[in-house]
């Protein structure tokens, strides 16, 4: 998965890049709760890019926030969430 930390009005925020069915009230959730310990102490964000836009799912409401992102200058870099995440404290990015 691709995955980014950006500022957003001031704070600090994780954005994952998803497929469709991730954001999804019936697998978002648990999808979150796996990405957790990559992003410690930060909202999560799961994103999918739609041919009409974007589809969102969090813990928070996303439409204000996706409004203020502007995804295509997001430097996203590819993360393997299923190499567990690393002891260092410093995010995987």
């Amino acid at each position: 998965m691709k995955s980014a930390c950006i500022s957003v009005g001031g704070s600090l925020l994780a954005i994952v890049l998803v497929d469709s069915a991730d954001t999804l009230p019936e697998r978002g959730p648990a999808l979150l709760v796996r990405l957790q310990p990559y992003f410690p102490a930060l909202p999560i964000m799961l994103v999918s890019i739609e041919d009409n836009g974007f589809r969102a799912f969090a813990t928070f409401q996303t439409s204000e926030l996706l409004a203020l992102v502007q995804l295509e200058n997001v430097n996203f870099v590819e993360v393997d969430f299923n190499a567990g995440p690393t002891d260092t404290g410093t995010l995987p990015f």
